[in-house]
């Protein structure tokens, strides 16, 4: 089989990374195209995760739906980790399996091939991942070809970059919308169930996750209330208050949780958590993202708590001003000194268990009715 120049190697990729694929739908493309450089029997592609110092399958030449995103690697570990950690080819033309480094996967059938390529996927000096080719048969690699699989190797590298860039920033602008969306929802309402609940669903959504919960703080419990949530089970809604100190994934039996605090003035008000089902390593990019939504939501929180007491404040000068009146219809009427009339509207509020304020519309009321009697004198 006549073997693509760098040229057309160059061009091919370049028509891959420009198609707007995902980055997952990439790699897949270059995959092919690796196999149909290296005329191979199959082509595995691994990624570094830099928060766990790992690299991790994500893309094959064979099917291997659950291996992919599951299959990790220390970064030193098994060939392909000594390649990523130093960045060289390893390059075995028959048994590969015998070689000191080899490190088996059961579940991968390329373990098994005789011969093996490993190369370092690099870009502008950093590490990428690494990829790997296989032939069943002994295989003898020759300069031309390990020259040539290098030469895919940087290109794919940067490719690789790019599309990650991308996607990171494509995740950065949803996000900021999001927020975006965020300031405005609570800028049209002061209610503050509705307003959690509307950071709940939004976290939830924009984390992919299947359980997104709001806890605040109460004080004088020294416990975590579920405020809001967003859950596909209604068993966590009602889930009682938890200990501060308590251990929430062992509350609702998931495998991983970012928890991120809500401050206002230095005092925690309550947490934003957020589950996963299955194992998983936050990136920055999401602890950034839940970060500053906990501090939109902390905002929020204390201007609901603000215009609550405000409120109130407000309620309870009414109540003051028409329980005076009353009173003072009361000392008029029955001849009383004001303390008396307190204790009178202040004894039947109690035996009748309704609010002191309510007995003292009715008596403006009466009062007013009275005034307005045909015949009765006008004082």
């Amino acid at each position: 089989m006549e073997r693509k120049s760098q040229v057309e190697l160059l061009h091919e990729i370049s028509n891959i990374v420009s198609s707007n694929l995902s980055l997952e739908n990439m790699l897949q493309e270059l995959v092919g195209l690796a196999v149909e450089v290296t005329d191979c029997d199959a082509c595995l592609v691994y990624l570094v995760d830099r928060s766990r110092k790992e690299i991790v399958l994500r893309a094959s030449q064979l099917p291997h739906t659950k291996e992919i995103g599951h299959i990790r690697l220390k970064i030193g570990e098994g060939i392909t980790g000594w390649v990523a950690q130093n960045r060289s080819v390893v390059a075995l033309g028959a048994n590969a399996a015998a070689d000191s480094r080899f490190k088996s996967f059961q579940r991968l059938p390329e373990d098994t091939y005789q011969a093996f390529l490993s190369v370092p996927l690099v870009s502008a000096g950093e590490l990428i991942g690494v990829i790997n080719i296989h032939h069943q048969a002994e295989h003898a690699h020759t300069q031309d070809e390990i020259a040539l699989v290098s030469f895919l190797g940087e290109q794919m590298g940067g490719a690789i970059t790019k599309s990650m860039l991308a996607e990171r920033s494509e995740r950065a602008n949803r996000r900021m919308e999001a927020l975006a969306g965020l300031a405005g929802k609570l800028n049209e309402t002061n209610y503050l169930d509705r307003i959690l609940q509307t950071i709940a669903e939004m976290v939830a959504d924009k984390l992919d996750s299947p359980v997104c919960s709001i806890m605040l703080v109460d004080e004088g419990r020294k416990e975590l209330v579920i405020s809001a949530a967003r859950c596909s089970s209604e068993d966590y809604l009602h889930r009682g208050p938890l200990k501060i100190e308590d251990s929430l994934i062992g509350r609702v039996g998931l495998s991983s949780l970012l928890s991120v605090p809500m401050f206002t003035r230095d005092t925690v008000i309550g947490t934003i958590n957020i589950y996963t089902r299955e194992p998983h390593q936050f990136a920055g990019d999401e602890i950034d993202f839940v970060k500053v939504v906990a501090g939109q939501a902390a905002i929020a929180i204390e201007n609901a708590r603000l215009m609550s007491e405000t409120l109130e404040a407000q309620r309870a000068l009414e109540t003051r001003k028409v329980v005076e009146r009353a009173k003072g219809i009361m000392q008029h009427k029955l001849g009383i000194t004001e303390e008396d009339a307190y204790l009178k509207l202040r004894n039947e509020s109690r035996r009748l268990r309704r609010p002191m304020r309510d007995l003292a519309d009715a008596v403006i009321l009466s009062d007013e009715l009275e005034k307005q009697r045909p015949g009765k004198p006008v004082a």
